[in-house]
């Protein structure tokens, strides 16, 4: 009989998604009339003056902490991912709440943000379905 893996490849794959989505352009900040920004993870690390950075920057290490405790032999690794995915999504969505995303969805949203957004759905398929 096989041993039962506690390794999750769509937990993985959603987490990855997610920290990759961070990467990408996730929301279009308007300037008036100097044009339109893409706001990224990167810009989170330039600039830690303003909650919606903190809001981004820990969205992307509870996602990199998700990631780390796939691979690190850890007592209740599976409560501790859990943990992680739901801050990824509580924290990403009061980041896209701040700023009247889902008033305007479809105006500033960026390609990063349907990334993050599939990476919590496998995510959570990966956590909530087991083998």
């Amino acid at each position: 009989m096989a041993k039962k893996s506690s390794f999750n490849l769509f937990y993985l794959i959603g987490m990855i998604a997610v920290i990759v989505g961070s990467f990408l352009p996730i929301i279009r900040i308007s300037l008036g009339i100097l044009g339109k920004i893409d706001f990224t993870i990167v810009d989170a690390f330039k600039d830690l003056s303003n909650l919606d950075s903190w809001l981004a920057l820990l969205m992307f290490v509870a996602a990199a902490v998700g990631v780390i405790l796939c691979f690190v032999k850890v007592s209740n690794a599976s409560m501790l991912k859990t943990v992680c995915l739901l801050a990824s999504i509580v924290l990403g969505l009061i980041f896209f709440a701040r700023g009247n995303f889902f008033k305007d969805w479809f105006k500033i949203t960026g390609f990063g943000f349907y990334i993050i957004l599939a990476g919590w759905v496998i995510g959570l398929i990966g956590t909530f379905v087991k083998k």
